[in-house]
């Protein structure tokens, strides 16, 4: 171990012992009755990472809240359950809350999650990875680019959920590629493992998935052909954004800027410690984790990374020009740097 790593790990074991003891220190100062519940659905995958990091070191206890998960949902529910009062919060893509918030949903978004790092950055970190069967591989694809001469006269088979990351940063790819968006015909499927196991068996042509699926997508025998990287699109391919509904804002904002204080300590801790944040997340999903995502240092939204998300819907057809403003969908009230 060279000099620079022993002061570095010792630094991140005195940071972890500090933030734990402040963690405790938050346990001490406020009795878990007086602590006010926040609840979002269960889910196993990475996005509950920072979560988890608010909760272990206490950032939640610090600001009054108590995180409460009440049962996992599919994503395509999250909303639905936020208004009709099961849960307080979720995440999700900018393109997905404008097509809701459009539809007439009362949701808005307080602070950013996830963004793609810089390119300089650990590529597992990177928002989105894609799959082909060896099959394929051999047959030519080997790069996003490859799809377009593949299976000339058919359209290509993906899975995932359309106008949200998997939809959106496949299509700014294959835009800069000069592949036709319309070569691929999108099969909803909602988990990262059931995309796996059913490509595995070749019922798709190509699959995206996040960590911290990428081990088990190369266990079951696929290739990667390319990430997010390749739309080119910055820090915007990884855009996530906390939500609430607009009654739970307007009754409880001491709370929603407690959250998102609370959020933007957790973000920032989980970037510094990637090890100690995958194994919490492993240990609650069950499997082990080898990287998450990366977030924001801020939760600030920035408006220029969330606009290309519903400048997409309205290029594709899903939203009236101009009928969904970044406005319409984000406050910026309860940021924290």
């Amino acid at each position: 171990m060279t000099e620079i790593k022993r002061r570095l790990r010792i630094k991140s074991i005195v940071f972890l012992a500090l933030a734990l003891l402040v963690g405790a220190a938050a346990d001490a100062a406020l009795p878990a009755d007086k602590l006010f519940p926040i609840r979002t659905s269960t889910r196993y995958d990475c996005t509950l990472a920072p979560y988890l990091v608010a909760d272990k070191l206490g950032f939640f206890k610090e600001e009054g809240l108590e995180l409460v998960f009440t049962g996992e949902l599919p994503s395509t529910e999250y909303t639905t359950a936020i208004l009709a009062g099961e849960t307080d919060f979720a995440d999700h893509h900018p393109n997905a809350l404008a097509l809701q918030i459009y539809g007439g949903a009362k949701v808005t978004a307080v602070g950013r999650s996830i963004i793609e790092p810089e390119e300089s950055v650990d590529p597992r970190l990177r928002h989105m990875r894609y799959y082909v069967t060896r099959q394929a591989y051999d047959a030519g694809v080997k790069t996003l680019a490859d799809l377009g001469k593949y299976k000339e006269g058919e359209k290509l088979k993906s899975a995932g959920v359309e106008n949200t990351c998997e939809t959106f940063i496949l299509n700014k790819a294959l835009d800069r590629f000069g592949v036709s968006r319309d070569k691929l015909e999108w099969i909803t499927v909602d988990s990262d493992v059931a995309k796996i196991q059913a490509q595995k068996l070749n019922q798709f042509d190509i699959i995206g998935v996040h960590p911290p699926f990428y081990d088990a997508a190369v266990e079951a025998g696929l290739v990667q052909i390319g990430d997010s990287a390749d739309a080119k699109l910055g820090e915007t391919a990884g855009v996530y954004l906390y939500y609430f509904s607009n009654e739970f804002i307007e009754k409880h904002p001491k709370e929603v800027a407690g959250f998102v204080k609370a959020m933007t300590k957790a973000q920032k801790w989980a970037n510094e410690n990637l090890e100690q944040t995958a194994k919490w997340t492993g240990e609650f999903i069950g499997q082990e984790v080898k990287g998450n995502h990366y977030y924001s240092e801020t939760t600030e939204i920035d408006e220029a990374t969330v606009l290309p998300w519903i400048e997409d819907l309205e290029k594709s057809g899903a939203l009236p020009a101009g009928a969904i403003k970044v406005s319409d969908i984000v406050t910026h009230q309860f940021e924290s740097k």
